[in-house]
């Protein structure tokens, strides 16, 4: 009702007023027998008139404020059955008063089976406790309250429900009613049921499995990393700050260049990440972490990364024990051959020693003999000339094969000695040798005399050179061992100086049993071989 209907009203009850008064006045009047006027009358009849008048003003403004209100009423009714949600209204104790289509579809009976009937018929036994703790709080709050309900329904079918509502107080009387929503949350609740199960199984299979999720955003620099993945990481939450360049900080100081690499190639187009690195847990240790990920776009703007990180510390170790153990066998093949070679020099040495020697030895003396018994003068000069050298290259060959002097008289000597022997007044060799190298075990003492015999044989055959210079330097540390000429050097690049010959494959081999390494550096005054492994305490006397 409008200001103009209230003021008419007031209007109204106003005249209403004064006419009663007058009508009193009159009454008491012809209690009293005083006559009245014609004039009298007249008056009291208009003003009768007017009042009905005002009457059937007032009437027709309560005929429309009635049809106004049926065509609310009309639109509220529509609105309250057509809601894609249940509605009921309630009395303090529960019942029924009101519901709609979609709330009586819901409880899947029929309206006069829930009109008038506890609402508390159609809830769970398990939800009892939260329902009434529902309406308790619809009481005393005037604010909307929720609570997740599941009803019970016919056929022993159960849904779970939210329900939202407000309790409002009746002007006439003290009691409240409730005003409540139901929305049926079943199929959403078995989803999170689901979720939550296949991410309690996905916890479960990371934590089994030691591995952990992490996720790169490029646009914001930010990395997410999992309970798992610090766990993986051996890093507290805290010590990590969630950005790229936090992560990078982790990573040794070795890896960072790479990690950086790959995580710039990833922001700029690469679809996949793979990588390893390795995370400093202490002063010398660290863990290897294996990454990979994958580019994952939500909208044609925007992507970012997904992937697991795993820890592959222990397979790293077994690779390594793996490549150890190779190289060991490896060594023990290499050493038993190179012992098998040597005593097989040795029983060649031998064989030319004391068998063709002797036997060369045997000729010369019988044709000394024939010589002196037939007076010949010069017959047998050439033939004596060509034994003596055929015996003085087998005593070379037998010494090479099996360098004696060095069980005699140690290694220093017998370097010398090989110098002294080899060099010719074409070819000079000058020879620099550390005496501790005399407290090297025999076998290592062997392999180095081995390689500088090699080495030196190269520079006579192949580098034409004229001068050669033996150095040979032991310190606490390390054992040198250089072998340089005045020749041509190699005519190949220096990489591929460790791959001619089987001579040089031969250093080469020797080299890797004593875990050294061997360079190869031409000059402008000839080639520098240069040899260097540790001097371990296995290499000693």
């Amino acid at each position: 009702m409008d200001k103009s209907q209230s003021s008419a009203k007031e209007n109204n009850t106003s005249l209403i007023g004064r006419l009663s008064e007058k009508l009193k006045y009159k009454n008491e009047n012809f209690s009293s027998k005083i006559s009245l006027t014609l004039d009298d009358v007249n008056i009291l009849l208009n003003e009768l008139q007017v009042y009905q008048l005002e009457l059937e003003m007032q009437n027709d403004e309560l005929k429309t404020s009635y049809l106004t209100l049926d065509q609310e009423r009309a639109k509220f009714v529509g609105l309250f059955d057509l809601a894609p949600v249940g509605y009921f209204i309630l009395d303090y104790l529960g019942i029924v008063e009101e519901a709609n289509q979609n709330g009586i579809d819901l409880l899947n009976t029929a309206r006069q089976t829930i009109i008038y009937q506890r609402f508390q018929s159609f809830i769970s036994p398990q939800s009892w406790e939260d329902f009434y703790n529902f309406l308790y709080r619809m009481q005393y709050n005037d604010t909307k309250q929720t609570a997740e309900i599941k009803l019970k329904l016919a056929g022993d079918q159960v849904i779970f429900t939210r329900m939202e509502g407000r309790a409002i107080s009746s002007i006439t009387v003290t009691d409240v009613k409730y005003y409540i929503t139901v929305i049926d949350v079943t199929e959403s609740r078995n989803a999170q049921q689901v979720l939550k199960e296949t991410k309690e199984r996905l916890e479960m299979t990371l934590s089994a499995s030691a591995t952990g999720t992490w996720t790169i955003c490029g646009e914001t620099s930010s990395v997410f990393l999992d309970p798992h993945s610090h766990s993986i990481m051996g890093i507290k939450s805290w010590d990590f700050n969630g950005t790229i360049s936090g992560l990078i900080a982790l990573v040794h100081s070795d890896d960072q260049q790479e990690v950086s690499n790959h995580l710039l190639g990833a922001m700029q187009g690469v679809k996949d990440i793979d990588l390893e690195f390795r995370i400093a847990t202490g002063e010398d240790n660290f863990k290897y972490i294996a990454a990979k990920g994958h580019e994952i776009k939500m909208q044609e703007e925007f992507s970012y990364f997904a992937g697991i990180l795993t820890d592959i510390t222990e397979r790293k170790r077994l690779e390594r024990e793996a490549e150890l153990l190779k190289n060991d066998q490896q060594k023990l093949i290499l050493s038993a051959t190179l012992v098998a070679q040597e005593k097989e020099r040795n029983l060649i040495s031998r064989a030319l020693h004391d068998s063709v020697c002797q036997l060369l030895y045997g000729i010369k003396l019988n044709l000394e003999s024939v010589e002196r018994t037939n007076c010949l003068k010069g017959e047998f000069k050439n033939v004596n000339a060509l034994l003596d050298q055929v015996i003085k290259e087998t005593r070379q060959i037998s010494y090479e094969l099996t360098p004696t002097v060095l069980k005699d008289f140690g290694f220093v000597a017998g370097i010398k000695e090989m110098a002294q022997r080899t060099s010719t007044n074409h070819f000079h060799i000058e020879t620099y040798i550390d005496s501790a190298a005399d407290h090297l075990r025999s076998e290592v003492q062997l392999y180095i005399f081995r390689m500088i015999q090699e080495l030196i044989s190269n520079c006579i055959k192949h580098a034409k050179a004229t001068k050669a210079e033996i150095k040979v330097r032991l310190n606490e540390s390390l054992v040198s061992i250089k072998v340089a000429d005045n020749g041509i050097g190699f005519i190949p690049c220096t990489e591929q100086a460790g791959h001619i010959g089987s001579g040089l494959s031969g250093i080469k081999n020797i080299v890797y049993l004593l875990n050294g390494e061997v360079k190869f550096n031409n000059t402008k005054q000839g080639l520098v071989v240069t040899i260097t492994f540790e001097n371990t305490a296995e290499f000693s006397v």
